[in-house]
C-alpha cells in the first residue's frame, strides 16, 4: 500500500460539502456536487483541478497565458538540465576512466633510438622476424639495438614506434 493513499479519497481532495457524483467517458469529465445542491464539472481528462459550474463554458486559454505557460515549461526543462548535468558529467567521466584502466596497452609506445638507428611504426601484419629481415639483422639484433629493450614480439602493437637500423 502507499504512502499517502489516505490522501486518495475525494473527502481528503474536494472542498468541504464536495462530493464527486459521477463521470462521462465519452467527454472524460469528472461530475461534483457542492453542499447547496450546485452541479459542477471538472476540465476533460483532470479529476480534480479547477471546477466550472455545469453548462458554463471553459474559457479558451488566451495567447499570454498559452505562452506563459510555454515559457514555463522551457525554464523548467533547463532547470532540470541543469540539475542532470553535474550527473551526467560524472557518469562520462567514470565510463572514460573506466576504459583507460581496462584498456591499460601502451598503444603509444614511442622509443629513443640510438645513434644509426631511426624510429619506424609497427604496421598491420609486422612481426619481429619480418622487420629484422627487412633490415638485414637478426632478430636478436634487432631487439638488442638500443631503444627496442623493452619489446615483446608476441604483443607488438599497431602504431608502437621501435628501433630499425638506417639503411643508405
Amino acid at each position: 500500500m502507499g504512502r499517502w493513499t489516505d490522501m486518495d479519497s475525494d473527502a481528503e481532495r474536494l472542498p468541504d460539502g464536495f462530493e464527486r457524483i459521477g463521470y462521462d467517458a465519452d467527454t472524460q469529465t469528472y461530475t461534483f456536487r457542492d453542499a447547496s445542491g450546485r452541479v459542477y464539472e471538472s476540465e476533460p481528462g483532470n479529476r480534480y483541478g479547477e471546477l466550472r459550474a455545469t453548462g458554463e463554458r471553459s474559457q479558451p486559454i488566451s495567447d499570454e497565458e498559452r505562452l506563459e505557460q510555454h515559457e514555463a515549461i522551457e525554464k523548467d526543462n533547463r532547470s532540470a538540465v541543469r540539475m542532470m548535468l553535474p550527473f551526467a558529467l560524472l557518469v562520462l567521466v567514470f565510463l572514460f576512466l573506466v576504459f583507460k584502466l581496462v584498456d591499460k596497452s601502451e598503444d603509444t609506445y614511442v622509443s629513443a633510438c640510438g645513434k644509426g638507428n631511426r624510429q619506424a611504426y609497427v604496421s598491420k601484419g609486422d612481426t619481429c622476424w619480418a622487420l629484422a629481415e627487412a633490415h638485414g639483422i637478426s632478430v636478436d639484433d634487432f631487439l638488442s639495438l638500443r631503444g627496442n629493450e623493452g619489446v615483446d614480439c608476441d604483443k607488438l602493437r599497431i602504431g608502437w614506434g621501435i628501433c630499425v637500423p638506417t639503411t643508405g
